[in-house]
């Protein structure tokens, strides 16, 4: 793909939260493909309400906005939706539930290395220093 694609664009886009606040106003925008893009300004100055409009999330809008087939945007949420049955710590927990599992196993096997039948067994010292290996690429 050239760099010289056009990969999104936006044309006279305004958003308006009710009664009157107008957060964006005849908003242009056009992003070649590989830009790297900064968007900065005040609070309240429709930094977030741009980029839910960029990534689709938000479709309460007018003017036009016009992806290239074949790419896509994601967006990270500023606010995220917690559930509030639950402490920050479950939060966490569940969201890094797969690295605490590998670093769990990583530190199973490296005890296991302090065996006496691993020691004096090379192949059973082979088997864990590539079941190593294997947990340490996925972390």
């Amino acid at each position: 793909m050239s760099d010289e694609k056009i990969i999104f664009s936006m044309a006279g886009v305004n958003k308006i939260y009710p009664p009157k606040k107008q957060v964006l106003k005849n908003i242009y925008l056009s992003f070649f493909y590989g830009a790297k893009i900064g968007v900065l300004g005040l609070n309240g100055s429709g930094k977030s309400s741009l980029l839910r409009i960029i990534a689709g999330v938000d479709q309460d809008y007018q003017g036009e906005v016009v992806f290239s087939p074949g790419f896509s945007v994601g967006l990270l949420e500023q606010e995220p939706k917690l559930d509030q049955d639950k402490t920050v710590k479950e939060v966490i927990s569940e969201a890094v539930t797969e690295i605490t599992e590998l670093l769990k196993a990583y530190d199973e096997i490296n005890l296991k290395f302090g065996d006496p039948e691993i020691l004096e067994n090379p192949d059973k010292m082979n088997k864990l220093i590539e079941k190593q290996g294997e947990v340490q690429d996925k972390l």
